[in-house]
């Protein structure tokens, strides 16, 4: 009887044995497939939409204008211009003497040859009214959801874009008209199936202080989504400008007053475009300081003043990416910026060659 109660003790280990073993199995497998759900089935739908954590870091760095560039790609755009702000500082100490007003020998075709080239690529950039953008498609796709958000009354706008744009200068009516005809072509691809569509989803600016009266009434009966000032910009320390020898004054303001009497304050711009003929040396610290946010700055310049590589300094420590320049004239080039958070170059920054005159002093 004692070797009977032996075996059965003995089977009795043995089934709690393999229950243990069972709810062991059990158990791990569950862990497995939770931690397959959170980890190995996110990683499956990032590979399929393309839109999850795979292309988040261009997205972040962009202020969400990029939303499909892989991480892995993103990282080697931004080590390319990290090695190009390295290369540009190299270029700063030797042409710095080639600079209008710097005592020495000024060469102004060979600086720009030379200097600021295009720090960024943009995949998909267009020309259109004589200007390079960079993702038109997506700026207005953005301002589409935004404007679908706010219409259904969401208190929450996810970080979605408003499409706002101020152009002065140059061919400033054309880029206007031309930009507004891409916005009601995308418009109508994006809403092919319905019946209505709103083309002037985009609130287009256009300051020009020569332009005719009967001119402007005429347009603003005929473009969807275009406003046209009578008045051109200044920069805040060149309060003369447009002054006649009789004391009256020509139609032009500064940038921050313009933002103010048009409401766009702590506003977002999709596009500042400016042709002001050389106040761009100086026009943009008014842009860089103002309480409106600029996605894209198309500047033309004009000359190359002592100061050029402290505005492309300053232009770059504020988050500004060259993805475009083309040379339009003698000394004259069109640039096109593209705002990134400080995150894309982090700690590569120009370094500038100190001022003859200020050594001297």
């Amino acid at each position: 009887e004692d070797l009977r109660q032996q075996r059965f003790h003995v089977r009795k280990r043995r089934v709690y044995a393999v229950v243990i073993l069972i709810i062991g199995f059990i158990v791990v497998t569950v862990i497995f497939r939770i931690y397959y759900f959170i980890t190995g089935g996110m990683t499956g739908r990032i590979i399929v939409d393309g839109s999850m954590k795979q292309n988040s870091l261009a997205k972040k760095e962009s202020f969400g204008l990029f939303d499909d560039i892989p991480n892995s790609r993103w990282k080697e755009k931004k080590a390319a211009s990290k090695k190009a702000v390295k290369v540009q500082n190299k270029m700063i100490t030797k042409t710095s003497n080639m600079l209008s007003e710097s005592g020495a020998d000024i060469d102004e075709s060979k600086w720009w040859e030379q200097n600021w080239l295009p720090n960024f690529s943009c995949d998909n950039k267009l020309f259109i009214g004589g200007k390079w953008i960079c993702e038109p498609s997506r700026i207005i796709d953005l301002a589409d959801d935004y404007k679908t958000v706010v219409g259904r009354k969401k208190e929450r706008q996810r970080g979605r874009k408003e499409c706002l744009i101020y152009i002065s200068g140059g061919n400033d009516v054309e880029f206007g008209q031309q930009f507004s005809s891409f916005v009601e072509a995308r418009m109508a691809k994006l809403h092919k199936d319905e019946a209505v569509v709103d083309v002037s989803l985009c609130e287009i600016h256009i300051f020009n202080h020569f332009i005719d009266p009967t001119l402007l009434a005429n347009m603003l009966q005929q473009v969807n989504g275009i406003h046209i000032h009578p008045f051109g910009f200044r920069p805040e320390n060149k309060e003369s400008m447009g002054v006649a020898g009789d004391g009256s004054v020509s139609a032009f303001k500064t940038f921050k007053e313009t933002v103010t009497e048009l409401g766009h304050s702590g506003k977002s711009l999709s596009m500042l475009a400016i042709d002001c003929e050389g106040c761009e040396w100086d026009i943009y610290k008014e842009v860089l300081s103002s309480d409106l946010t600029v996605q894209q700055i198309l500047f033309q310049m004009h000359g190359t003043p002592f100061t050029a590589n402290q505005f492309f300094s300053e232009m770059h420590n504020a988050g500004y990416a060259i993805f475009q320049r083309e040379k339009v004239g003698a000394s004259v080039y069109d640039y096109s910026f593209l705002k990134l958070k400080p995150s894309y170059f982090g700690s590569t920054k120009p370094r500038l060659r100190e001022s003859p005159n200020a050594a001297e002093g």
